[in-house]
């Protein structure tokens, strides 16, 4: 016998029979019924948090799991739906513990494992998400989904050969599997094969053509092969189809920048601000392209106010930071960036900000401590931090700790005449004077007017010190 009224069992019934049939409005609506007549109902509201989640309102997603998860703590499902919803909003910790709750109740679940994999994956921790896919991939190699997975996770540890091999077996499984031929497009483009990559993004966008992130990532590619236009026309269509789309606005907005052209990078700014009006990330761009034309005060303000609105994030702060510092203001921004690697330990661009500001309150050691862990900060070394630990160095006079660092950000960055030169003057202050030469002549050889590098050339050749 049932443990609720019949009316309220006839409606839990109907709300089980709507969601079946994919008509999810009714059906939240007649769960939402059953709620009314038991507040606790576990089912219930573990529906009403999968439909919240899939339409993205995550806060009321949150809600509803966790009353439901305080009503049955032993079902994994409903762990499961937590762990889903904690990855969708980047709360990543939040995300591992729910899903190990729900693997501890179903140690073997498929389902969790290639979740957690996806969560390390989003996370970042490529060698945290290759033992979950792998243990997914030997309970279901018939799967193509799994392939996919699997190759995910060793992208994400730079195997970009193996997860290759992984999608085209997907493919082999499922040839018009659009996510497995986008994957394979990826890690085509990742190993610096744009060309191969471009006909298995249009043949997943034939098959998905409302699928706006694919353009994104052809734009990438055709970035890669220099064919700069073309990359613009793909960002303009994926934000275009998708208004919402941040990253179609953040990749069109590089590239406005990389052209160096102020007055589109202020026009995709705005765009961006006005499609994404609660985004942290359209305001930094709005705040980049202020800065483009020479209005640092202006840019300033515009991120203090975003963030007495709510909008902010480690990007925006960093951002500010750096405002702050170019119009100044040293001390105001040592105690936002001071509080955004608090708050984002991890941070890159926040770090070498801070590091800016301490250098330029000539606070070397700590500068060159941020820059340090700048360096660390990722799973690949970041020149730009091995840049700035040269840059320091220099300032304090170590000159071969600086010289490794240069060289250092010379590998990672071979093409860069900036960088040359910088190396250049480590080198005379450590008295190798042809070394320091040949390291300007290299800078010329990339960019014949290079004022730095033909100042330095100049004053070597007088033999100044």
């Amino acid at each position: 016998m049932s443990a609720l009224p019949p009316s309220v069992d006839a409606t839990l019934a109907d709300a089980r029979a709507l969601h079946a049939a994919g008509r999810l409005r009714d059906a939240e609506a007649a769960f939402q019924t059953v709620l009314a007549f038991q507040p606790d109902h576990a089912e219930a509201l573990w529906t009403i948090g999968v439909l919240a989640r899939h339409r993205g309102d995550l806060g009321a997603a949150t809600e509803a799991l966790t009353r439901a998860s305080a009503q049955a703590p032993r079902e994994p499902r409903i762990w499961l739906e937590l762990a889903a919803v904690a990855a969708a909003a980047a709360r990543y910790g939040d995300a591992r513990e729910a899903v190990g709750r729900s693997l501890k109740l179903k140690p073997d679940w498929v389902d969790a494992l290639a979740l957690l994999a996806e969560i390390e994956i989003r996370a970042g921790d490529g060698p945290a998400a290759l033992p979950p896919a792998q243990r997914v991939l030997k309970m279901r190699p018939d799967l193509a989904a799994a392939h996919v997975l699997y190759g995910s996770a060793c992208a994400a540890n730079g195997r970009l050969a193996d997860a290759e091999g992984a999608f085209r077996r997907a493919l082999e499984l499922a040839p018009d599997d659009v996510w497995a031929t986008a994957q394979l497009a990826n890690a085509l483009r990742d190993q610096g094969r744009p060309a191969d990559a471009e006909p298995l993004y249009l043949a997943a966008l034939a098959r998905a053509p409302a699928a706006a992130e694919l353009l994104v990532e052809l734009g990438d590619a055709y970035v890669m092969a220099g064919r700069l236009d073309d990359a613009e026309q793909a960002y303009r269509d994926a934000v275009w189809r998708r208004r919402d789309l941040e990253a179609g606005w953040t990749n069109l907005f590089e590239l406005m920048k990389r052209r160096g052209d102020a007055a589109r990078m202020a026009e995709v700014a705005r765009a961006a601000v006005e499609a994404l009006p609660r985004s942290a990330e359209a305001r930094v761009m709005q705040s980049a392209a202020l800065i483009a034309r020479g209005d640092v005060a202006g840019a300033a303000t515009m991120l203090e106010e975003a963030r007495a609105a709510g909008i902010d994030s480690a990007r925006v702060r960093a951002s500010l930071g750096s405002a702050l510092r170019v119009g100044g203001r040293l001390d105001d921004a040592a105690v936002i960036l001071d509080a955004a690697v608090a708050a984002a330990p991890g941070d890159v661009d926040a770090l070498l900000e801070y590091a800016l500001v301490q250098r330029a309150r000539a606070r070397f050691d700590e500068a060159l401590a941020l820059a340090q862990r700048a360096a660390n900060a990722g799973r690949q070394r970041d020149f730009r931090a091995l840049a700035l630990q040269g840059t320091v160095l220099t300032d304090l006079g170590r000159w071969d700790e600086a010289i490794r660092a240069y060289e250092s950000a010379l590998w990672l960055a071979p093409a860069a005449p900036d960088l040359m030169v910088a190396l250049g003057r480590a080198l005379r202050g450590a008295l190798r004077v042809e070394e320091a030469r040949l390291r300007c002549k290299e800078a010329l050889a990339l960019a014949p007017t290079h004022q730095d590098a033909l100042n330095l050339l100049s004053e070597l050749d007088k033999g100044q010190p």
